[in-house]
């Protein structure tokens, strides 16, 4: 009797052990491969899937293996003024068409954040491009979502110590960081924003909460969705410093400024290479009449699919 009590839970040890493998081994035609920056996210993932599949709370598997995420997420969830700085965003990858984060990890974030959980596939762009990305096992020709944390191009390319604007920061939270960093480019002519911005900002580290936007070139894309609303997506293209390691040269800012809202909000970033920043400011695709639509798994209430509008490049001055 002794024996069959042991037996299960060792059984039940190694089930765990075996999904939370990490890095797990690549599968055949996949476009991606996990590498130990992708750990303990994507193992962490794996058993969050596993426990959501069994019923069983998500809770302890960030307890037990990131107990200074649970922190971040705590410190957020009272910081109101910083998620209202974000947008919409789709949990879904149109190039690979499949879900980028599983949806019970996210209602699981939305809980410790205490947002409201998605609405089939909208959710908070904040929640999941910040933390959300971290427990995504996608695999996409442009490597994991996560990649743009874990990896050191944005905060070498900008010039900010290795980890400051990671999953595990010595100041600040992961999104706090992310959101000050980001709106420092986005938000430099909205009042509204950057004001919101300055009271949230105590929850960001001091190289992210005093960090200046260099000089950059923003893309803006504006359509009349009605004679009293009109929208402009806004693309912020950051200079790196140097071309990173990883091909990267500069940083991607996307918001929205939405008149229906009070401020504009952010969506994402990420880095990109200077042949994707030539390609979005050829001057072939800017004017009047042109086509435009919502890219980066952003979500604009009543912005349905491609929109004629206006398309311009100009030259924002750094601080």
């Amino acid at each position: 009797m002794k024996r069959a009590l042991l037996f299960i839970p060792l059984f039940l040890f190694s089930a765990a052990l075996h999904a939370y493998q990490c890095p797990a081994p690549a599968k055949p035609g996949e476009p991606a491969a996990e590498d130990a920056l992708d750990c303990p996210w994507a193992g962490m993932a794996r058993l969050m899937e596993e426990n959501a599949v069994k019923g069983l709370p998500l809770a302890p598997v960030l307890a037990d293996h990131a107990p200074g995420l649970a922190m971040q997420l705590a410190s957020d969830k009272l910081n109101a003024g910083l998620k209202e700085l974000w947008g919409e965003s789709v949990n879904f990858d149109e190039m690979v068409r499949a879900t980028i984060v599983h949806d019970s990890i996210l209602f699981f974030l939305a809980g410790e954040l205490a947002l409201p959980g998605p609405r089939g596939k909208i959710v908070h762009a904040g929640m999941e491009h910040a933390y959300g990305y971290l427990f995504s096992l996608l695999p996409t020709k442009f490597g994991f979502k996560r990649a743009r944390w874990v990896r050191d191009d944005i905060e070498a390319g900008l010039g900010f110590a290795r980890g400051a604007l990671g999953p595990s920061p010595a100041e600040g939270t992961l999104l706090a960081n992310i959101t000050c960093m980001s709106g420092a480019a986005a938000f430099a002519d909205d009042a509204a924003a950057a004001a919101k911005l300055a009271k949230a900002s105590y929850a960001c580290g001091s190289a992210a909460r005093g960090w200046k936007a260099p000089g950059h070139f923003r893309l803006t894309e504006t359509v009349s969705l009605s004679r009293k609303r009109s929208v402009s997506l806004r693309t912020d293209f950051l200079p790196f410093t140097s071309v990173t390691s990883g091909g990267n040269a500069y940083l991607l800012v996307y918001s929205v400024k939405d008149t229906s809202r009070p401020h504009a909000v952010l969506v994402t970033a990420f880095p990109v290479g200077e042949g994707f920043v030539k390609n979005a400011l050829n001057p072939e695709y800017l004017g009047e009449g042109k086509q435009v639509q919502t890219r980066y798994n952003a979500w604009v209430e009543g912005f349905n699919g491609k929109l004629k509008g206006t398309r311009s490049a100009a030259w924002v001055a750094g601080e």
